[in-house]
C-alpha cells in the first residue's frame, strides 16, 4: 500500500507554500524578524526604508543585496499567511503593516497626513480633510489603541498624535 509521508517541515515546505525560491523565503524570514523586533517601538508599521536598512544590516557585508522591489515582492508572499502584512502608500514611499490591525481609508488619509511632520492633530485632519471632529477622533483612537500612535496630551495648541514610524524619516530630513 502506498503510504503518505508528511511534508518536510524544513524551508522546502515554506517556500512551496509560499511560491518563493530559497532568496523571497529567507528575506521573508527576515522581514517578520525585523518587524516583531521594532513592534514594540513602531505599533506594527515601518517606513519600507527603514526595513532596508534593517534587513541589510542583519544581512552581514558579503550578503546579496535587496532592493525595495525585492521588499515588496516578499511581503506580498507573506500575505498568504495571513499574518496581517500589508503595504500602505504613503508620500512617495510605503509604510509596512506587520499586525494584523484593520486599517480603512480613513486610517490610511490619516497616515499619509501625519507623514510630513510625524504627527497630527484633530484640526489639521478636520481643516485639511474637511471632516466631522468626530470621525477625525475615531480614526485617531483606533490608530492609539493598536499601538501605532502615541498621544502627546501636553503639546502647546492641542494633542498631537504621533506617528513612530515616521520618526526615522524625520531624522533623515535633519
Amino acid at each position: 500500500t502506498a503510504r503518505l509521508s508528511p511534508p518536510p517541515a524544513g524551508k522546502g515546505f515554506w517556500a512551496e507554500v509560499l511560491g518563493v525560491g530559497d532568496f523571497y523565503y529567507e528575506l521573508g524570514v527576515q522581514i517578520v524578524e525585523v518587524c516583531l523586533a521594532l513592534r514594540h517601538r513602531n505599533g506594527g508599521l515601518i517606513t519600507l526604508e527603514e526595513l532596508q536598512q534593517q534587513v541589510l544590516k542583519g544581512r552581514g557585508k558579503f550578503a546579496q543585496d535587496v532592493s525595495a522591489d525585492d521588499l515588496l515582492r516578499a511581503i506580498k508572499k507573506l500575505k498568504v499567511l495571513g499574518s496581517g502584512f500589508g503595504i500602505i502608500p504613503v508620500g512617495g514611499t510605503f509604510l509596512v503593516q506587520s499586525v494584523p490591525a484593520e486599517l480603512s481609508m480613513d486610517h490610511t488619509v490619516v497616515l499619509q497626513l501625519a507623514e510630513k511632520k510625524g504627527f497630527v492633530t484633530v484640526s489639521e485632519i478636520r481643516d485639511s480633510l474637511k471632516w466631522e471632529t468626530e470621525r477625525a477622533k475615531q480614526v485617531l483612537e483606533h490608530l492609539l489603541k493598536e499601538g501605532m500612535a502615541w498621544l502627546d496630551a501636553q503639546a502647546p495648541a492641542e494633542p498631537q498624535f504621533w506617528l513612530p514610524a515616521l520618526f526615522p524619516e524625520l531624522h533623515a530630513q535633519d
